[in-house]
């Protein structure tokens, strides 16, 4: 296990600003259910020392968005790695790796490897690929088209009408 550095002194920002992006990152690798405090603190450490060399260089944004920029841009680099030999888009590979993470058991088996870009077992990778793979179709967007209510206007409108009424008819029954 690597030596823990705590030290931490951005150039730019507040302490309060500091402490809320550390919050919020603590939130974002919360939602990947990485439950590993050292290795959670070690992400936020790395994640918040790029984002205060990011904030330094743009300041006019908060530091709270360089870290989260920071994390994703971290998230993303580490699942292209893993998903190289999948062909996906940016949004898919970052749906997917939540995932194949989560359905790979890897914050219960490989909470230490968590965007370990340079160690990454093959173990880990593999499992997550089969993961995804085995989930059913790419994760995509659903279109829903209603061709014949595009045709007629008037019943769009009168659907939507009717579906404000009976909202406002519920809120209404509520407040009585």
């Amino acid at each position: 296990m690597e030596a823990l550095n705590i030290q931490f002194a951005p150039a730019t920002g507040t302490e309060e600003e500091w402490n809320e992006a550390y919050a919020r990152l603590a939130d974002y690798f919360r939602s990947y259910r990485l439950h590993n405090r050292i290795r959670r603190t070690q992400l936020i450490l790395e994640t918040l020392r790029r984002a205060a060399i990011a904030h330094a260089r743009e300041p006019e944004k908060k530091p709270t968005a360089h870290a989260i920029e920071q994390a994703r841009s971290m998230m993303q680099h580490w699942l292209r790695s893993i998903y190289s030999d999948m062909q996906m888009t940016p949004a898919q590979i970052e749906a997917s790796g939540k995932l194949g993470f989560y359905l790979a058991g890897g914050s219960e088996r490989w909470p230490q490897f968590f965007l370990d870009e340079n160690n990454p077992p093959e173990e880990m990778a593999e499992a997550m690929r089969i993961a995804v793979r085995t989930s059913g179709p790419r994760l995509q967007v659903s279109k829903m088209t209603f061709d014949r209510l595009a045709k007629e206007q008037w019943t769009r409108y009168g659907i939507l009408a009717g579906f404000v009424l009976l909202v406002l008819g519920y809120v209404y029954s509520l407040l009585r």
